[in-house]
């Protein structure tokens, strides 16, 4: 029981709350210090923008300063933050949390009682 409640604790935490929205391929909409995911040679990675030069982006990838080519860049999407998400992922967790409380609940401890003296 206590692994059960250690591995949904676990995927609880590891929830995330944001979905991404595509956008145009167009760097010039995209804004400075927002996360953004890219797609370059079929591979989406996450950055939060900097700035653009030329032909060029300035991103921040696994906090590390990086410069990519606008030309390689398939698919830009926005991050939005999803009330809808948060509120029913509480909600489904705390009712599962409930529910299995409930199944494993066996009232309280009574002892031996002994009407007779």
């Amino acid at each position: 029981m206590r692994k059960l409640f250690l591995f949904l604790a676990i995927v609880f935490l590891l929830q995330s709350c944001f979905s991404y929205k595509a956008m145009d391929n167009d760097s010039s909409k995209m804004e400075t210090g927002k996360t953004y995911k890219i797609k370059q040679y079929h591979k989406f990675s996450k950055i939060v923008f900097h700035t653009t030069k030329d032909s060029i982006i300035l991103v921040s990838k696994d906090f590390k300063e990086q410069q990519i080519p606008i030309k390689d860049i398939t698919n830009i999407k926005k991050r939005n933050f999803s009330i809808i998400k948060t509120a029913a992922l509480h909600l489904t967790i705390a009712a599962a949390l409930t529910g299995l409380f409930a199944l494993t609940y066996d009232g309280p401890s009574t002892g031996e009682i002994s009407f007779n003296k």
